[in-house]
């Protein structure tokens, strides 16, 4: 197989770099001094006069060390594996009179293997180096540099100030977000900025500081010429000074702010373009690309494009038009899960999260799942992609370079690498596929779905996997794999003269269990939890008043992570619904989970679900608080949008759900209610929960004295009320009908801001749904009262004027009250058709032969390259006949030679028999000759005639 071209190389080497790097070393050619300080802080001045007029910097300077290098090798070997290969290398060199010894290391580690020695070498030539490079294990040699750090004071460049104080002050603003939130994650994060990480002074002591493109290992893309030349990069920040030196090819700078200047006054947009394209001192990844710089950010943090009458459409036509690739940080809110921001968590946006120097995940970089493809799809994992992003060096707001943190200092790495690889990418692209079954591939059923066109920065690639139903009772290790082969036009120059074709194979491997029992099977209603829009939705938790926002995204990978794990250890197997409740069988799960859903409901699936119920479906529902007064007090002023935000739905939407429930009699009220209490002796906290207002008569209700949180938000006033019920308990009445369970609260199984969980009660409710086993904790408690018949107060009725329409699934705007849309239809997966490997040969070839007892999974053979010829490639809608791995690809020519195999192996049968028979014939038709007589040897018959006896041999 020829050998890659010279840039899918680079693309792999840069896009490997992002991933985590083993080491670095001191940078030969840095420069003798560097400010590492972000922001230089002022010192009181001697007379005490002035706070501003030196400023303490931090300085750095390196020079070699006489006859000292590293010898650094390729991998990790012992002190005296080390010794003996330098002391072969220098042997070759032919000079037995230099003189060389290892520098010892006066430490612990120097007991461990290592992956570089320091030698000193009296008088080392420049052929003596190069013969040490040589050797198969030695990767380089370079001069050793001893690194200088001194502290020094510097006249202050900022104007004189008063000196009232002698505290330092910082020269930066902090950055705060213009809602009243905890987040700190729109690309622009605070603390973030500002620190350099938890190891700083570690990286200093290691080696001098490099640039981030250098450590991506920039450098040999620009020796090949690549610079980013004629790529076009928009930068969406706080703008850009005008004559920073950095920068050499700026096209072009616009405001869309309300601030009547086109400068940066925070340093954040000037960083960011530094790492993409500054062309000294802290050098960016493509010096020569083309600067669109947009400031779309106040020096308040305001983003003005978010505001109605300043809608920023960007003129893309002055870009490239056949190539837009996306960038942005994946937010500062890690590390919790589900705390994905917009647009990163777009799929044709390249999400961006952040690791450190140390190579570890930074703790701030945001993660998760996304819920945009829901109810298409199941989720995508976010970040796309991890890079530096903690302690980066970049360009200065003004001059020199500074150090920052966050995602959105990785997203400009990434950004760069993007702009220096965009010459290299492929134009539009088709898809097709096949499946190819191995090893009890038959069990499994595959659906692939993909886009007609793939672009170089879009299209999507989605394989389905599902049990077959002849595999439901069956337990083992299903593969198989699926082939798939992209198609390019020809450029215009290409000398191929066709379309360029690559074929892929995606092994696919799954463990297969029998199909659990129904008691054990509970489906988690993930289509009527809402997918964090620019809607504002108020955080289930009151108490969270720095965080009102309700932003992460339910999911059982996110924010309730630990209640799946939970359940998975207890034995459950959970489920996602990503489609209406009228698009699955009841039959097969034992209980339907219901946790904080904000959406609506169709008239069907309300019907539905009572239906199933009667057959033997149970219900938990996990609500939250919904009080319309309480809605109208949250409310709050965004500066971004200009815009006062008011809530379209509470804690849950308890509307939507006593619709849901209203058949058996239950209901929810708009009461909301916080406080601790012990329920069946476990610790229990309720957090802005809402209570049970109607409730069958003959069903079980628990109620807990709480603190009215409802008050306390409307009229900052405190009062307990006794008996708030809060858990119901009911089987419903008809024949082998399911049961259902009521709880106000969800934020005890909620990993967002949960201070006690309660998933000792959700193992309780599943074991009364699933096996009709009412606790008797809950049963026999003194804190049972009489179910409530709802006469006390009316029900919560839909906040009048809610934008709700607008990101629901199920209701769509109408004059007058939104009306439910018409019931989609439920998702249908076409499964592609498996083919057997070897299917032209006999039918048992293609699977595993065993040797006797030998088990030829555990027998290492030898590593022998395979011949694979160079064959046309698969031609659309063809499909393949067999396929060999590592042997000739499929296709018609292939279906060819495997239809006139046995042909040629009776033919070949019939030769050899045809062989065989003359042969026998001739040997039997020739005389038989007579053996001649062997004569004695000499010196056997002189011994003979000497002793007169018959030697002995």
């Amino acid at each position: 197989m020829p050998s890659p071209p010279v840039w899918v190389s680079m693309l792999l080497g840069l896009l490997v770099g992002f991933l985590p790097l083993v080491g670095m070393e001191p940078a030969g050619g840095a420069k003798p001094t560097s400010n590492l300080n972000p922001s230089a802080e002022p010192l009181p001045s001697p007379s005490g006069s002035n706070c501003s007029q030196l400023t303490l910097k931090l300085e750095f300077s390196s020079k070699v060390v006489e006859h000292e290098y590293i010898v650094a090798f390729t991998g990790y070997f012992s002190a005296k594996a080390r010794s003996l290969y330098i002391s072969s290398a220098l042997r070759n060199a032919g000079n037995g009179a230099l003189e060389w010894h290892i520098v010892p290391r006066e430490n612990p580690a120097s007991d461990f293997p290592s992956d570089f020695e320091l030698v000193h070498i009296r008088q080392a030539s420049p052929s003596s180096l190069l013969t040490l490079e040589d050797h198969p294990y030695i990767k380089r040699v370079t001069p050793q540099r001893k690194v200088f750090r001194t502290l020094k004071y510097v006249p202050s460049p900022e104007p004189a100030a008063p000196c009232n104080t002698t505290r330092w002050t910082q020269k930066w603003q902090s950055w705060q977000s213009s809602r009243p939130l905890r987040r700190t994650s729109l690309s622009l994060g605070s603390g973030f900025w500002h620190a350099t990480g938890r190891h700083s002074s570690r990286r200093l002591l290691r080696a001098i500081p490099r640039h981030v493109a250098q450590i991506l290992q920039a450098d040999v893309l620009w020796q090949m010429g690549h610079t980013g030349s004629g790529v076009k990069v928009a930068v969406f920040d706080t703008g850009l000074s005008e004559r920073h030196p950095h920068f050499k090819n700026v096209k072009e700078r616009t405001n869309w702010t309300n601030e009547k200047t086109l400068d940066d006054g925070l340093g954040h947009g000037t960083f960011v373009a530094g790492v993409i394209a500054s062309m000294r001192e802290c050098q960016g990844f493509a010096p020569d690309s083309e600067l669109h710089i947009f400031r779309v950010f106040t020096n308040n943090q305001v983003n003005t494009c978010l505001q109605p009458r300043n809608s920023c459409l960007i003129p893309l036509s002055s870009f490239c038009s056949c190539v837009v690739i996306m960038v942005s940080a994946i937010g500062n809110d890690g590390p919790l899960y589900g705390t994905l921001n917009n647009p990163a968590d777009q799929m044709d946006v390249i999400g961006v999260g952040g690791i450190d120097f140390e190579d570890n995940i930074a703790r701030f970089s945001s993660r998760g799942m996304t819920t945009w493809e829901l109810p298409g799809g199941y989720g995508r994992v976010k970040p796309d992609i991890v890079t530096y992003g903690s302690g980066v060096r970049g360009s200065g707001m003004k001059e020199g370079c500074r150090s920052l943190s966050g995602t959105s200092v990785a997203s400009p790495v990434v950004a760069g690498a993007v702009t220096l690889l965009a010459r290299s990418v492929l134009k539009t692209q088709d898809c097709l596929h096949k499946v190819i079954v191995d090893k009890n591939g038959d069990h499994i059923d595959v659906a692939v779905s993909y886009s007609p066109v793939l672009w170089p920065w879009a299209g999507y690639l989605a394989v389905s996997i599902s049990v077959a139903k002849k595999a439901a009772s069956w337990e083992g290790i299903a593969q198989g794999h699926v082939m798939v082969t992209v198609a390019s036009p020809a450029e215009n120059d290409s000398e191929v003269g066709g379309e360029l074709t690559s074929t892929v194979k995606l092994p696919i491997k799954v463990k297969i269990v029998p199909t659990p029992p129904r008691s054990k099977r509970v489906l988690w209603d993930q289509y009527h939890n809402l997918r964090y829009p620019p809607g504002y939705f108020p955080r289930d938790n009151l108490r969270m008043k720095n965080d009102p926002l309700d932003w992460n995204g339910d999911h059982i990978h996110t924010n309730f992570r630990d209640m799946y794990q939970h359940l998975r250890s207890m034995g459950y197997f959970v489920e996602v619904l990503g489609a209406p409740i009228t698009c699955f069988d009841a039959s097969q799960y034992g209980t339907l989970l219901m946790v904080d859903s904000e959406e609506e409901y169709f008239p069907e699936e309300i019907t539905k679900l009572r239906r199933d119920i009667d057959n033997g479906l149970s219900l938990i529902i996990f609500s939250d608080w919904y009080n319309t007064s309480v809605m109208r007090k949250v409310k709050f002023y965004d500066e971004n949008t200009r815009q006062w935000w008011m809530p379209d739905t509470g804690g849950a939407n308890v509307p939507a759900l006593n619709d849901l429930i209203s058949v058996w009699g239950m209901a929810f009220s708009d009461g909301l209610y916080e406080g601790d209490f012990t329920m069946a002796d476990h610790d229990m906290y309720y957090a802005s929960g809402c209570s049970i207002a109607r409730f069958p008569e003959d069903g079980i209700v628990i109620a807990k004295n709480l603190k009215d949180q409802g008050l306390e938000v409307l009229k900052q006033e405190t009062a307990v009320v006794e008996g708030v019920p809060i858990l119901g308990l009911y089987q419903t009445p008809s024949d082998g009908g399911g049961r259902i369970a009521l709880y106000g609260d969800s934020n005890c199984i909620d990993d967002s801001h949960r201070q006690k969980d309660c998933f000792w009660l959700l193992d309780a409710l599943l074991q009364y749904t699933s096996y009709s086993m009412t606790p008797p904790s809950l049963s026999h408690s003194h804190s049972r009262v009489a179910p409530p018949t709802g006469t006390e107060r009316p029900l919560p009725q839909r906040l009048e004027g809610n934008h709700l329409y607008r990101y629901s699934k199920v209701l769509e705007a109408h004059l007058g009250d939104p009306k439910p849309r018409p019931l989609p239809a439920c998702p249908h997966l076409s499964w592609a058709k498996p083919q057997p490997l070897n299917e032209t040969a006999p039918s048992n070839l293609w699977k595993h032969q065993k040797l006797l007892s030998v088990d030829l999974d555990k027998v290492a053979l030898p590593n022998v390259r395979p011949y694979r010829p160079q064959v046309r490639p698969l031609s659309p809608g063809e499909s393949g006949a067999w396929d060999i791995p590592g042997g000739i690809m499929p296709g018609r020519y292939n279906q060819e030679v495997g239809q006139t195999i046995p042909v040629f192996a009776f033919l070949g049968a019939m030769v050899v028999l045809s062989f065989f028979v003359v042969q026998l014939t001739k040997a039997k038709s020739k005389p038989k000759r007579r053996k001649p007589r062997v004569k004695r040897p000499t010196y056997l018959q002189q011994q003979q005639q000497t002793t007169g006896k018959n030697p002995t041999v």
